[in-house]
Parts: structure tokens; C-alpha cells; sequence
């Protein structure tokens, strides 16, 4: 028997996925599935990096609980392009933000931003885009 990976899109982000260019679709659909033939069991399958979006943050920051109690996610979807910085993975300045509890066979996707903010902070997702009502 197969296992049967799945995936959603919260509100805000299909709607926006509407309007994105051909490139922007592709780049999403080849993650979403991608997932659907092999989960997230191994990252290795996927160019981008695959990274839970509190890692890196102080236990004390408030984002650091808010993508964790949101079992927020992020992979590197290679908008604009892919660089190869590691041997294991790319990244690339775009980041696909989902939220997967791990383990799980689903995963729902949210927002797709610019990794950091004007600022230097890592980008997270705002509460609206967490919306999973149809």
C-alpha cells in the first residue's frame, strides 16, 4: 500500500497564486508534488532546503513561538534561481512557507515571500495567511 501525501492552499495564498507568473506556479507546483510522491521523510528529494522556520531563532523570541506553535516551515522554491552554497541543498532568496506537523502526511501551504524583510529579519508568514477555511 502507497502512502498518500496531500496538500491545501490557506485562502489568501491561493488567491494570490492566481496571479503569480507561469514561473512562480511551476517553481510551487514542482514542490507540492514532489511531496506528493515522497513526503517529507527525506530532504534529500528536494533541491531547495527544507528548514522548520523557528530553527536558528532564540527560544525567547516571539518568532521563534509563533512558527513553532504554527509548525511553520519554509523550503527554498529557487526564485529567483537555485545557488548551491552547501553540497547537500540550494537555497535561493525565495522561500515557500508552509505549516506540517512533522511526520504528518499533509501539508498546508501559506505564503511565498522574500526570505528576509527589509530589515535582516527571516520573513514569517501573518496569522491571515494561516486561514485554512475554504
Amino acid at each position: 500500500m502507497t502512502q498518500q501525501y496531500t496538500v491545501s492552499f490557506g485562502k489568501l495564498f491561493a488567491k494570490e497564486f492566481a496571479n503569480f507568473s507561469e514561473k512562480d506556479q511551476d517553481a510551487v507546483l514542482d514542490f507540492t508534488e514532489q511531496f506528493e510522491r515522497c513526503g517529507l521523510s527525506d530532504f534529500s528529494q528536494f533541491k531547495g532546503k527544507i528548514s522548520p522556520s523557528w530553527s536558528n531563532v532564540d527560544e525567547g523570541d516571539e518568532n521563534f513561538t509563533y512558527a513553532m506553535s504554527h509548525s511553520l516551515w519554509h523550503y527554498h522554491i529557487g526564485l529567483p534561481e537555485y545557488i548551491q552554497r552547501h553540497p547537500k541543498y540550494c537555497t535561493s532568496d525565495w522561500v515557500l512557507h508552509f505549516q506540517w506537523v512533522q511526520g504528518e502526511k499533509h501539508i498546508h501551504i501559506v505564503d511565498m515571500c522574500y526570505h528576509y524583510t527589509q530589515d535582516g529579519r527571516f520573513y514569517l508568514p501573518r496569522p491571515q495567511y494561516l486561514d485554512k477555511a475554504g
